[in-house]
């Protein structure tokens, strides 16, 4: 394995569980399950009212800034990382994310953009770029991790519905918890959301993903719900755990603001030096 090979794998994994998420490509295949997913027309007004809250979360973010401190656990080995991510809606290019790893000393060493349909990894240090379509299979082949480019954006905002997926659900009820059950996008796989509505806000606390066999394949924890701006309450806190990869990625949210003002400089790649050595995906 190269050296570059190396440092994307180890420095840039948790840029990669947050870039994959934050637009709405699905991966090939249907999704199934022998589970039966129905919803009574009272539990269909209790939930539209519910998704529609939801859906005003990320109807009133423009734009969204915020610090990070990522840690990383993956099969008995931890590691921090801090990042920053910038994210802006666009009339014209639609979702556009810039996400930075720092070093030590606060400087950029891995600089993430998905914006105009093409995705850019670059190295600073090593003044070496990845740049290619954004596309599910571009992205799988670049980090070898096993996620819809979607589960970033709903990670990001708390929102497990904004992939659309709405179609086949169930509804339980216990007090102000509910528990909403969907098919996975793989066959065979069930998706169990849990929400608390209090105040007649509602707040996403678990989303997990478990197999046909039942088992969890991957649980996302949002926790820490504070306000921002005066406008909308966020978690501050997001949990992402991959039991049978004994992965586990712990992001810890500071200092978020939301729609501020943010240039669309942020998400150009023109930047780049003009000596930088690009790589081709799988050399």
């Amino acid at each position: 394995m190269s050296h570059f090979t190396f440092y994307i794998l180890r420095f840039t994994q948790s840029v990669v569980i947050l870039a994959l998420l934050c637009f709405p490509i699905f991966f090939g295949g249907c999704s199934g399950s022998t589970a039966s997913f129905q919803l009574s027309p009272a539990d269909t007004e209790k939930l539209k009212s519910i998704l529609a809250e939801l859906q005003l979360g990320y109807d009133f973010t423009e734009t969204l800034k915020m610090q990070m401190i990522v840690t990383i656990e993956e099969k008995g080995e931890k590691e921090e990382v801090r990042e920053y991510l910038w994210y802006k809606k666009s009339k014209t290019d639609g979702d556009l994310l810039h996400i930075q790893a720092l070093g030590l000393y606060n400087e950029p060493r891995v600089v993430v953009i998905a914006a105009r349909g093409q995705f850019l990894l670059y190295m600073v240090n090593e003044e070496e770029a990845i740049l290619e379509a954004l596309e599910d299979q571009v992205l799988q082949e670049i980090f070898g991790v096993d996620l819809r480019i979607s589960d970033v954006r709903s990670a990001i905002f708390a929102n497990p519905f904004l992939d659309g997926r709405t179609r086949e659900l169930s509804l339980a009820q216990s007090g102000a918890k509910y528990v909403v059950k969907r098919p996975g996008v793989k066959s065979g796989h069930v998706e169990e959301i849990t929400i608390f509505v209090r105040d007649s806000e509602p707040q996403v606390s678990d989303w997990n993903i478990r197999d046909e066999n039942g088992t969890i394949f991957q649980q996302t924890k949002f926790s820490d719900y504070r306000d921002v701006g005066g406008i909308l309450r966020r978690p501050h806190k997001v949990e992402i755990e991959r039991p049978m990869e004994e992965t586990r990625v712990v992001l810890k949210i500071v200092n978020p603001e939301v729609n501020a003002e943010i240039s669309d400089k942020k998400f150009q790649f023109d930047f780049l030096p003009e000596d930088t050595k690009f790589r081709t995906i799988g050399k």
